[in-house]
């Protein structure tokens, strides 16, 4: 699907792999990696644009009641229909690509826990319909002649909010560009909006975040992330001697890549699991929640581009019994959630402290997965967290 893209992919995302190991000492790099991008995007949308004005075309003549089509040529422009659709949405898929490259520009430079929040928002749409564009990049290209790093926030998934991201070492700023001196209401709202993720930032709390009613107060994590990118990388590296290959990276916790299907293979590998779910990353390769993006975590350009034409697959297997065990290891139970926003509840087993409980999210904990962080660390961290907040309310008593 991405073949006639790979070598300009691979040069991007090579790019972005060597700058991003000193990102403030490159800024040229950013800003053609991100115009090229910028220019590759708005390619595919006017193919977009040219494909959807065909099938509409062909749909017209279908209809048309005054041009009675044969039993044949019916079936020849359902035919060309479907080709087109098909042709849509590898573009779409095309245009994902670019935007995860996007999204590795914006990770390099801003904590990921800083971009959750700016995710959750409706995608403004195509970039080339945008009334204020050739201001946009204007002022994207100003801010590199002046010696600043920009972000042109709608070449990713994730930057949501204003236009562009000036960045600089210990923190960001975002910039909402006006293309006219007249105001509406829809720059009113932009406005409004854009104040409320900042002072999110400054404060660490706000109202409604999400869609979910109530305050949300954002607390910093307790230690240093564990994950497994490199054991992953090396897993990935195996597979291709070895065509299936495994790693247990916890107790009860399997990466698995494999290139060839082989009968038997799972049941030899993972009959001892006794309550064991497992995970797919192929249907997270642009999942839209945020996360870290897949072309960063691949350390190889060639992986991550082989992994997205399907080359090969990676799952996660984790034995829900061991994350049990562990959990009572900590003196606390890990339940089944039957809540929406909720997966999990982690609850204290001591009957003397057993007020409240942890509510795992399906997108926190689904970390252990896309983003390849340590379980155990999430879960240790959670305990934390919550043994940190019960004993402040102790001690405010």
């Amino acid at each position: 699907m991405i073949r006639y893209h790979r070598n300009t992919l691979k040069k991007l995302l090579d790019q972005i792999k060597f700058a991003s190991k000193e990102p403030y000492l490159y800024p040229e790099i950013w800003r053609l990696v991100q115009l090229d991008v910028i220019k590759k995007i708005i390619s595919l949308e006017n193919r977009i644009r040219d494909k959807k004005s065909e099938k509409n075309d062909l749909n017209i003549l279908r209809k048309n009641p005054s041009q009675k089509l044969t039993k044949e040529e019916s079936i020849k422009i359902k035919a060309k229909i479907k080709s087109l659709e098909n042709k849509l949405e590898e573009i779409r898929f095309l245009i994902e690509v670019y935007r995860s490259i996007g999204d590795a520009v914006a990770f390099t430079f801003i904590n990921k826990l800083d971009i959750k929040p700016q995710n959750f928002k409706k995608s403004a749409g195509f970039i080339s319909e945008k009334i204020g564009l050739k201001k946009e990049i204007e002022v994207f290209k100003k801010n590199y002649s002046e010696g600043r790093i920009a972000i042109f926030n709608d070449i990713t998934s994730v930057l949501k909010y204003c236009d562009l991201t000036v960045v600089y070492p210990g923190g960001f700023n975002l910039i909402e560009v006006k293309s006219s001196k007249f105001e509406n209401s829809r720059i009113h709202r932009q406005k409004e909006n854009a104040d409320k993720i900042v002072k999110y930032f400054e404060t660490d709390k706000t109202d409604n975040l999400y869609g979910i009613e109530g305050e949300t107060i954002r607390v910093d994590v307790n230690s240093v992330e564990v994950n497994y990118v490199k054991e992953l990388n090396k897993l990935i590296q195996s597979s291709k001697e070895t065509k299936n290959a495994i790693f247990e990276v916890e107790k009860g916790i399997y990466y698995f890549v494999s290139r060839e299907f082989e009968e038997g293979f799972m049941e030899r590998n993972f009959k001892q699991l006794k309550n064991p779910i497992m995970v797919s990353l192929n249907q997270f390769k642009f999942s839209g929640q945020g996360y870290y993006p897949f072309s960063l975590s691949f350390l190889d350009s060639n992986d991550y581009l082989d992994f997205l034409d399907g080359n090969f697959v990676i799952l996660i297997i984790i034995d829900f019994e061991e994350v049990k065990n562990y959990c009572s290891f900590k003196n606390y139970d890990f339940i089944h959630s039957d809540n929406d926003r909720y997966i999990f509840t982690i609850k204290p087993q001591n009957k003397e402290n057993s007020e409240g409980m942890l509510k795992i999210s399906d997108h926190y904990f689904f970390r252990s997965c896309t983003e390849f962080v340590s379980l155990k660390w999430l879960i240790d961290d959670s305990i934390s967290q919550f043994e940190k907040m019960k004993n402040n309310n102790l001690a405010n008593l």
